[in-house]
């Protein structure tokens, strides 16, 4: 039985998933937004995790008319928006442990 880390998807099956050309494609990968399994692009495997951020890009494209390159700042930005949260989630916690008052920011 094959497990979760051993499926791949190939560059044909991940344009057409979530709509996109090779070209497109292509592009993605150039800006750093995902990175295929091996460096040949003939050859290129994703992984599911990388399939959904790709998608995920395909939408701020799309939806918000952001170039390839704006795209990778936003996703970048996102995911260290995310990193926060969960420190400061963990700091929180931490400050309670110790019986203090804590501000907590909003979302």
């Amino acid at each position: 039985m094959a497990t979760h880390a051993e499926i791949m998807i190939c560059t044909d099956e991940l344009c057409q998933r979530i709509s996109v050309t090779v070209t497109d494609m292509r592009e993605i990968v150039a800006h750093g937004i995902i990175e295929p399994v091996n460096a040949d692009p003939d050859d290129w495997q994703f992984t599911p995790e990388t399939a959904t951020l790709a998608a995920r890009a395909v939408r701020l494209h799309r939806d918000l008319q952001i170039d390839w390159p704006g795209v990778a700042l936003a996703l970048e930005l996102l995911d260290e928006l995310q990193q926060l949260k969960r420190e400061n989630r963990r700091l929180v916690g931490r400050a309670r442990g110790f019986g203090g008052e804590v501000c907590r920011l909003k979302h």
